[in-house]
């Protein structure tokens, strides 16, 4: 064993309802033992010299720390093979006589200190017998009332302590929370606005764009008025052939000029078009 452990259960014995304490270290077992109804204790410390030789006189030899795991497992009922009872001097007594067939000896007087202790029995059942470790438990008294009230009081302290510190990590944790949402707020406002001036920014650059549009889309127009106009005029006259080809020369810049028109148009579409895709 290591460190001392402390164990507790609450038991119903055939007194009671009694609350069983033990507390295991590596060389030494310390019961306690409390009646619900009575506050009565009793209690005992043993050492493994004790608790050897005690299984030794059962003729089941265990060793200190066996019959602890053993003491741990009927206290935590895990197992079916130990259990505990609570017992008298008499009543031991008449389990001992029972077993070896003997007459039982008349029980201790009242004022006798045998009949004031209680024996913690841990009995181990095997295939075809059950053997009984008696644990004596002397008298111990009930409580005193100021220290258990002294007890209660500190450990109320304690109790609101630990709960005012809690309740100040909370805070702490609440503002803290609060703090990031404010900042995560103040973020995506920030966000928000330039957002909102970037799209202001590209509906002013769109309504520039359809503007520029509309002004070579109606230049466009004019420009294919004139040309038609020209070639009318041109194949109205017969005599004028020798005027058709330098009028034809002269025909081809408009069209290099309209080609650029069509294709800066459609550089232009298309921009606006990716333009309102992004939006």
């Amino acid at each position: 064993m290591g460190e001392p452990r402390y164990l507790q259960a609450e038991c119903a014995f055939r007194p009671g309802a009694h609350t069983v304490r033990v507390t295991l270290s590596r060389s030494t077992l310390r019961v306690e033992v409390e009646a619900h109804g009575t506050s009565d204790l009793w209690r005992g410390e043993f050492d493994a010299a004790f608790i050897e030789d005690l299984t030794r006189k059962t003729g089941n030899f265990k060793q200190f720390g066996i019959f602890c795991s053993m003491l741990e497992s009927a206290l935590t009922q895990s197992s079916d093979s130990v259990s505990l009872e609570l017992l008298t001097f008499t009543d031991l007594e008449t389990l001992h006589s029972r077993k070896v067939g003997a007459i039982s000896r008349p029980p201790p007087s009242t004022s006798s200190p045998l009949n004031t202790k209680r024996y913690l029995i841990l009995v181990y059942s095997v295939e075809f017998d059950r053997i009984h470790y008696p644990l004596p438990l002397p008298y111990a008294g009930r409580p005193d009332l100021v220290a258990l009230v002294r007890e209660l009081q500190e450990q109320l302290g304690q109790l609101r302590a630990r709960r005012l510190e809690e309740t100040q990590h909370l805070r702490d944790a609440l503002w803290k929370a609060l703090e990031e949402k404010r900042a995560a707020e103040r973020r995506h406002q920030c966000e928000y606005q330039q957002l909102a001036a970037e799209l202001a920014q590209a509906k002013a650059s769109e309504q520039k764009l359809q503007l520029r549009v509309k002004n070579l889309t109606a230049e466009l127009a004019s420009c294919r008025r004139g040309q038609r106009r020209g070639v009318a005029s041109g194949s109205s006259s017969p005599a004028r052939s020798h005027q058709r080809s330098s009028s034809e020369n002269r025909s081809k810049e408009p069209s290099a000029e309209l080609a650029e028109i069509d294709a800066r148009l459609q550089a232009l579409q298309e921009y606006m078009d990716s333009l309102n895709t992004c939006m």
